[in-house]
């Protein structure tokens, strides 16, 4: 068992002593052997015992709970749980203060955002945190950036209970919607310029046309004859 398993610790300690009760050596961790076991027998199960669980122990795990050559096996099963248990409490600590300080950058991806949150979603149901649906959806929505207030909003002044998935499917359809009206707003701008131009050039056609005169009515300022421009 890894140092960096310690969340699994739970899970190692529930098959650790299935295999031991299977080879008749569970005793050995809470030493309530049965009344005819003899002094030999149970120190023979004690070395049975030690040698399945310091094995399973990684090198810097075990330097930590092995203190001595003459421990027994309650007394290193008991410096496990103890030293695992701690940590839990930290990483619990950590884990809650880090869903409620989780903050979105504004150069993230929502979908990107969305991975993130999912992954400590499940690392707080791992550390057996558990956290209601509007918790959590509420924890969403306020790690969002400005661009997505409305939704927030919305949802905020909702009367029925908002649910985690519910954000989560009003944030991806939302993304599309964005997505869709910035690529359908790039092409109608293409075309709003084509557009313009041409009609800047039709325009101009018509401005000149408009002042094709016919010079034989026009009089010369100058000499105040007509058929000819001064």
């Amino acid at each position: 068992m890894d140092d960096t398993g310690r969340n699994n610790f739970n899970i190692w300690k529930i098959q650790m002593m299935a295999l031991l009760r299977k080879e008749g050596s569970n005793h050995a961790i809470d030493e309530k052997y049965p009344d005819n076991t003899t002094d030999f027998d149970k120190e023979k199960i004690e070395g049975d015992v030690l040698s399945v669980i310091q094995p399973s122990l990684a090198p810097n795990v075990l330097c930590e709970v092995s203190t001595s050559t003459e421990e027994t096996a309650k007394e290193l099963w008991k410096r496990l749980e103890g030293l695992y248990q701690d940590r839990s409490v930290t990483i619990r600590m950590l884990l809650q203060r880090r869903l409620h300080t989780f903050k979105m950058d504004s150069s993230t991806l929502l979908q990107d955002h969305l991975d993130v949150f999912n992954k400590l979603v499940i690392d707080l149901q791992t550390a057996g945190i558990k956290k209601d649906e509007e918790t959590l959806a509420c924890a969403l929505l306020f790690s969002l950036t400005s661009k997505y207030r409305d939704i927030e909003n919305s949802m905020m002044y909702s009367k029925e209970p908002i649910t985690l998935e519910q954000v989560r499917q009003t944030l991806n359809s939302c993304d599309v919607q964005m997505h869709f009206d910035g690529n359908i707003g790039d092409e109608t701008s293409g075309l709003f310029v084509r557009g313009s131009t041409s009609q800047q050039g039709r325009s101009k056609s018509k401005y000149r046309s408009m002042f094709r005169v016919n010079k034989k009515n026009v009089e010369c300022w100058g000499c105040h004859k007509k058929g000819h421009f001064e």
